[in-house]
Parts: C-alpha cells; sequence; structure tokens
C-alpha cells in the first residue's frame, strides 16, 4: 500500500514547504512554522501506520482525528507561510 510519505504529492509540498520556510526572515515565525512541519509530518506517519496492513487494529475514528489534526496544521502553517509573506 502506498504510504502518504511515499507519495509524490507529499514528497512535492514537503520540499515547498521547506523552501518557503527558509525565505521567511522572522527567526520565530520560521521556528514555528518548522514546528508545524514537523508535527504535519508526525501525523502523516500516523496514519501510514494505522493503514499498515501487519496493523490488524485500525479504529477509524482514530485515524479520522489524524487526519482533521494534518489538515488543521496544514492550514496554519499555509496561513504563517502566507502572512509572513506579505510583511
Amino acid at each position: 500500500m502506498l504510504k502518504i510519505r511515499q507519495s509524490s504529492k507529499f514528497k512535492k509540498d514537503y520540499t515547498q514547504y521547506r523552501r518557503d520556510i527558509e525565505k521567511i526572515s522572522n527567526e520565530n515565525v520560521k521556528t514555528e512554522c518548522y514546528t508545524l512541519l514537523n508535527k504535519l509530518v508526525e501525523q502523516f506517519n500516523l496514519i501510514d501506520a494505522a493503514h499498515d496492513t501487519i496493523n490488524t487494529n485500525i479504529d477509524p475514528t482514530k485515524i479520522r482525528e489524524n487526519v482533521e489534526r494534518s489538515v488543521s496544521l496544514r492550514q496554519k502553517l499555509n496561513k504563517l507561510i502566507k502572512d509572513s509573506k506579505d510583511l
């Protein structure tokens, strides 16, 4: 099964996020962005692990929480990056 972290979309987005974050001049905002990015990757790892064929204890409610959390983290990260560009 294809894992999120192995998908071309993830790799492209991750690379773009890192590029965008590196362009941020405010070190506090940059640190916060990296923290959000790391948390986002962590959520994707949890989603991938839950979908692993070895894992027979898939709890859809927990996976749903991880998906919702990942969406929220992405939105926050996108907003921070956008707001830092507008300065």
